[in-house]
């Protein structure tokens, strides 16, 4: 059975390059707008692997992030943010914890950089959803 990776990002262009992409390799993708109940939508769908947009206009990733971490259920789903504003290093490091404010929340498992390079996010969904479920 094809695993399903949720993607939680503003931009339709990259959201959709990333379904596409993730279809295209044999995973089931599917969408959640930000601004909507995420845990809500997240608890009906149970993902393999979601894939969070930090930066969002209407509601920050970083917030959903720790909405997901907080909920028993869903907090041992995988999560990779995506970004244009940082690298990967950079973020997974130290910029993780200035963003979150908050020392018991564990970074996310993964990290893109956008512009996404296809292969490496590829790579990434296969490695952290072969560690799922």
């Amino acid at each position: 059975m094809a695993k399903t990776i949720m993607i939680i990002e503003d931009e339709p262009d990259i959201r959709d390059y990333l379904m596409a992409a993730l279809e295209d390799s044999g995973f089931r993708a599917c969408t959640v707008e930000a601004q909507a109940n995420v845990t809500e939508a997240v608890h009906k769908v149970m993902p393999d692997l979601i894939v969070l947009d930090v930066m969002m206009p209407k509601r920050s990733g970083i917030s959903i992030y720790k909405e997901l971490r907080n909920c028993l259920r869903l907090s041992k789903i995988p999560v990779a943010m995506l970004s244009g504003i940082t690298v990967r290093t950079e973020f997974m490091d130290n910029g993780f914890r200035k963003l979150v404010a908050d020392d018991t929340i564990a970074p996310p498992e993964g990290f893109v950089e956008k512009p996404v390079d296809l292969s490496a996010f590829l790579e990434l969904v296969g490695d952290l959803t072969a560690q799922s479920k």
